[in-house]
């Protein structure tokens, strides 16, 4: 036997020992990837996207009971306001909704007080550009809001 063998050796287990931590260390980053920003954050994303979608198409339409039924049901507005109420200001409102550009969900958090802010399980805030036309002008607006939506019962609404 030569001297070479146990350095051979030796040298093979390095190899091995170095192949795994990188093979662990790429599952463990991979894993702690997806547990911030994986999957599940992409589809709460989504969700929140399409709510906002559905709430400002309505708008553009002038579909009163669908912006009606985006409104979250534990929201101040739905508690105070009947959807004739609502109707009521809507067909008067001298401003309606005739574009939009969805610029960034600025984020999605648990709520943390459910007893003050609202009962919702998550609230998301969208900034959106909104055109406005205003009626009886030929002039529009555009205004930059935040948007808040609440998720309730596993689905999102507008605050």
């Amino acid at each position: 036997m030569s001297k070479d063998i146990p350095c051979k050796i030796i040298f093979k287990i390095r190899l091995t020992a170095v192949i795994l931590f990188v093979l662990v260390a790429a599952m463990v980053g991979g894993l702690a990837q997806n547990a911030y920003c994986g999957p599940a954050s992409d589809r709460e994303e989504k969700a929140v996207l399409k709510a906002v979608r559905n709430f400002l198409d309505a708008e553009i339409r002038r579909d009163y009971p669908a912006v009606y039924a985006c409104f979250a049901p534990s929201s101040v507005y739905v508690r105070t306001h009947t959807f004739k109420q609502y109707l009521a200001d809507a067909k008067v409102a001298p401003d309606h909704v005739v574009a939009y550009q969805i610029v960034r969900v600025n984020y999605i958090r648990n709520n943390k007080d459910p007893q003050t802010i609202s009962t919702a399980d998550k609230i998301a805030q969208v900034e959106v550009e909104v055109t406005f036309a205003h009626e009886g002008a030929s002039r529009q607006s555009v205004v930059n809001i935040g948007f808040i939506f609440l998720k309730e019962g596993g689905k999102w609404y507008k605050s």
